[in-house]
């Protein structure tokens, strides 16, 4: 029998092992806490040759970083490295659509899954969006006739080897996770890996308005189909208030009217989706009608409350800099923003500069904040303060004379939570006592 070794726990670990165990592979576990990974064997201990005795192979968590010792020690033993997105293509089951950039994974993969089930296609949103790929493999939720749609981080790309998706798209490009790729360059080509393997009967999806996608354009060896909402291309577009599908012969899909979600950059997420979902024989009808129900995903520039007249915006998925400038940009009347969480290596060289001018307050809060002090500029037309928690960094934008309370943190949150998910939920609990304690007031 062979024998794998599943590094990192979490979803991710938890679904690689369901699948290796119930594909007949032996599994133990290691993590670099001690946790509870019942049924399987944890491994522990410092010798990790010792610990990589006998396995054929490490199927690693993508929070795990490349060059962990472990992993460093497996290559050396010739031991395989691969990641849960690997082991799942490897055992994959019907088509697959991939979906990487720096903003918008989880809204395009939502929206995308959801106009292919709205067609009556069997398709599952999969991958750093929440739901562990190997794990719906191995519960057989998707078989032959599905469609996966999987959200696909740069973590998870770093260990890719044949993963080959039919239709690969890249949505955008900003500087992110500097603290593990260390420069922009060699971000942008981990997320060029999503084209690797591809070939002339894939699809390479490019957002044309986004410069380092549009350098990939002559290297990547699918059929190139481009979106654009400032250009007309060969791919999808807008223009005159419609959306355009064009690869070869010319169709008005929808009016842009017809989309629910706000800002140029939703747009850009939705023609990437129209691509896909046109490829995939969807009728214009259905992708309209879906396009008008839609709501984003949770934390994603999400109404939460209005509280003496202030509207409260939660932005916790806002893991980067354009993310929250995006953000900002969609509010309608004097804004306070709260930004600040985990340092991940990144400048904030032209962030307050590129704030728009209905930002008129910051508070700061997270252990990246007195790094992002240093880029204050001399001059600013806001004000700006700092903080050592969020409930006190909420409590200082209420005082503020301000219509809109956004929450939109710039950087990822494991600074002092598990995820977006669970930052989120905080900001919403914090906004809730504000309201029962104004509701109690009166």
């Amino acid at each position: 029998m062979q024998r794998a070794l599943v590094a990192g726990w979490g979803k991710s670990g938890q679904g690689s092992a369901k699948l290796l165990e119930r594909s007949g592979w032996q599994v133990s576990v290691y993590d670099d806490a001690q946790i509870d990974c019942a049924p399987y064997e944890q491994a522990t201990g410092a010798d990790y040759t010792a610990i990589l005795q006998g396995t054929d192979l490490v199927v690693v968590n993508p929070a795990i970083a490349y060059d962990h010792p472990l992993l460093e020690t497996a290559r050396r033993c010739n031991i395989g490295v691969i990641g849960e997105l690997e082991l799942a293509f490897r055992m994959k089951k019907g088509d697959l659509v991939a979906i990487t950039g720096t903003n918008g994974k989880t809204t395009t993969t939502t929206l995308l899954c959801k106009i292919l089930c709205e067609a009556g296609i069997d398709a599952h949103a999969v991958g750093n969006i929440g739901t562990s790929y190997c794990s719906e493999l191995a519960d057989k939720h998707i078989d032959e006739n599905s469609v996966a749609v999987v959200e696909v981080s740069s973590f998870q790309l770093e260990t890719v080897q044949s993963f080959k998706p039919s239709f690969a798209i890249l949505l955008n490009i900003t500087p992110d996770h500097f603290e593990r790729h260390g420069s922009l360059n060699r971000y942008a080509m981990t997320k060029y890996r999503i084209f690797t393997n591809q070939t002339a009967r894939d699809y390479a999806i490019l957002n044309y308005d986004d410069p380092i996608c549009r350098s990939f354009m002559d290297s990547v060896a699918g059929q190139l189909c481009l979106f654009s909402t400032k250009q007309r291309v060969r791919g999808a577009y807008v223009y005159e208030r419609n959306i355009y599908y064009d690869m070869g012969t010319r169709e008005c899909v929808c009016s842009v009217d017809d989309v629910s979600l706000t800002g140029e950059y939703n747009l850009s997420n939705v023609l990437a989706c129209v691509i896909v979902a046109k490829r995939l024989g969807v009728c214009n009808d259905v992708i309209a009608r879906t396009l008008r129900e839609f709501r984003a995903p949770k934390y994603r520039n999400q109404w939460i409350a209005t509280v003496d007249g202030k509207r409260y915006y939660n932005d916790s998925k806002a893991t980067n800099i354009d993310s929250t400038i995006q953000a900002c940009r969609t509010m309608r009347g004097k804004t306070a923003l709260i930004v600040g969480g985990y340092d991940k290596g990144i400048s904030y060289a032209g962030f307050f500069a590129a704030l728009p001018p209905q930002v008129t307050h910051i508070v700061g809060c997270g252990d990246n904040v007195f790094e992002m002090m240093q880029f204050l500029p001399t001059y600013h037309a806001y004000t700006y303060e700092v903080t050592s928690n969020l409930e006190r960094a909420v409590h200082l934008a209420a005082a503020k004379d301000v219509e809109n309370i956004l929450f939109s943190p710039t950087t990822s949150s494991f600074d002092r939570y598990s995820g977006y998910v669970e930052r989120g939920r905080h900001f919403d609990r914090i906004v809730k006592e504000l309201e029962d304690a104004r509701k109690t007031e009166v």
